[in-house]
């Protein structure tokens, strides 16, 4: 995770990454999947890949819980997040994350 302005920081390289953002003063959050750092666990270099528009703070939770529970259900018997991805695409992922601003904004609607 990184909030710094020049967007320095590992979150470009993780597996799953979180880089905070400022709009209008209030906090956001850009999520990168599939990032890996050029270590043998990760293999070669490579950015994360944005999800999608930037989450509220209050939908990060929500979100991340929506990616690891896709990865829970799609991976196989001790496969890395990182591995799973690949096999899968981002698209699944993509998706549970976005489910999770939908549900967010439905909750916000509602109240």
């Amino acid at each position: 995770m990184s909030g710094c302005i020049n967007s320095c920081g590992h979150h470009h390289s993780g597996h799953i990454g979180i880089l905070g953002v400022d709009k209008d003063g209030k906090e956001w959050y850009q999520v990168t999947l599939g990032g890996s750092d050029g270590s043998t666990l990760s293999g070669p270099a490579i950015g994360g890949k944005v999800v999608g528009p930037s989450f509220s703070a209050a939908e990060v939770p929500d979100v991340l819980e929506a990616i690891l529970d896709t990865f829970r259900a799609l991976r196989r018997p001790g496969e890395l997040f990182i591995d799973a991805l690949r096999r899968v695409g981002h698209d699944p992922f993509k998706t549970a994350a976005n489910g999770a601003r939908q549900k967010r904004e439905a909750e916000a609607l509602a109240e």
